[in-house]
């Protein structure tokens, strides 16, 4: 078993560890989110027959992922 950390440094990196944290649960939620929703617009636009939705879904997806990234570069 691992010796536990000075006091110090895990006040130190507790902040970092919460960031990383939520950082990952958002990612997963995204994620999940983007697949439940292709799924459903795959269920309620079936009859249409064509991959028109698809590719409207999968752009708004990375106009969402380039926002991210320009918002994130911003902040750092």
């Amino acid at each position: 078993m691992a010796r536990p950390l000075p006091k110090d440094l895990e006040k130190d990196i507790a902040g970092t560890a919460k960031r990383a944290e939520i950082r990952s649960v958002g990612l997963a939620c995204l994620i999940l989110g983007t697949a439940f929703g292709f799924g459903l617009g795959a269920a309620f636009f079936s009859s249409a027959g064509s991959t028109f939705y698809f590719i409207i879904g999968a752009g708004v997806v990375g106009v969402a992922w380039f926002l991210a990234a320009r918002a994130r570069k911003k902040k750092s």
